[in-house]
């Protein structure tokens, strides 16, 4: 049996709800790791958290690996890992958990803005100006989403390559933003513009007739 426009829109509305939930547990999370940070509790292993992402453009292996005999200089070139240092105070640990918080902040925004759609769209309010308006904020939100925590992420790494040096590994700093995210964000920018124009020029109408 084909589900009706009003059952699919109940669904996507329950989904949104649990993804709410979700992302709020996430958001607590966040500060309660930052909490342990700062209390530095004994049952919580800090070192296990301080560990981070890190790029690298090349890592040289010191010791040469023997292949049929003969003996080969081996390296790694562009990549990433997660790189842990036991008993370090690194102080940009906590840059990175900001950063994960706005990144989850943003998330939780964009879902307060759907939920806030659907609750319009199942109460059978379609063409309105607030939906239009928080389709705009969403494509705002969207593009910060994919500009915001990248600009943290670089300012982060730019701290992490003036704090260590590390033998036969060269780090890489790069300002990684997501340029689907923004093409993205910019489409649903451009439909809520259109959604408000259409909204006028009906009103428009109507006053004509």
């Amino acid at each position: 049996m084909v589900l009706r426009n009003s059952q699919i829109l109940k669904i996507i509305k329950s989904i949104v709800s649990i993804l709410w939930v979700l992302q709020w547990a996430v958001l607590i999370s966040i500060i309660i790791y930052v909490l342990l940070l700062i209390l530095n509790v004994d049952f919580f292993n800090v070192d296990v958290l301080k560990g981070f992402k890190i790029h690298f453009s090349k890592i040289d292996f010191l010791k040469p690996i023997v292949i049929d005999g003969k003996e080969h200089i081996i390296k790694l070139t562009n990549g990433e890992g997660r790189l842990h240092i036991e008993n370090f105070n690194q102080s940009f640990i906590y840059m990175r958990i900001f950063g994960a918080f706005i990144d989850s902040f943003l998330y939780l925004l964009i879902l307060y803005f759907l939920r806030k759609i659907f609750k319009n769209l199942t109460s059978n309010q379609y063409f309105i100006p607030e939906n239009g308006v928080l389709l705009r904020k969403i494509g705002f939100t969207i593009i910060a989403l994919a500009i915001i925590p990248a600009i943290i992420h670089f300012i982060t790494d730019a701290m992490v390559l003036k704090s260590l040096q590390l033998e036969s590994i060269t780090l890489k700093n790069e300002f990684d933003f997501d340029l689907q995210t923004i093409l993205l964000g910019i489409l649903v920018f451009v439909i809520s513009i259109v959604f408000l124009r259409g909204i006028e020029l009906k009103k428009d109408q109507e006053l004509t007739i």
